[in-house]
């Protein structure tokens, strides 16, 4: 863990977050909205799979606004951050979408 993240885990437990402590792991898209229109950028409506060592694995409900070029597909595996207090808050790293 470098400096940046050492700080940004300290803040979180400091302010009380959900994701203070966060385990890393994945997530699965089990089922993902379809695009609408042409708009750019778009809200998705996601399920997801989500797995972290020591945890028991969950499934979230969510949605992300994202580059309909770089839509999200059933099966597809992204690294996230998922809190070990609240496991239905996951922090899902989209950058990590194919490109």
């Amino acid at each position: 863990m470098d400096g940046v993240e050492s700080a940004a885990e300290q803040l979180e437990r400091l302010i009380g977050d959900p994701m203070a402590g966060a385990a890393r792991g994945t997530v699965t898209v089990i089922t993902v909205s379809a695009p609408e229109g042409r708009a750019r950028y778009q809200e998705c409506s996601l399920s997801l799979r989500a797995e972290a060592e020591g945890l028991d694995a969950s499934i979230v409900e969510t949605a992300a606004v994202i580059d309909r070029r770089h839509w999200p597909r059933v099966g597809t595996v992204l690294p996230a951050r998922i809190s070990r207090t609240h496991p239905g808050t996951v922090d899902v790293d989209w950058d990590a979408l194919p490109r």
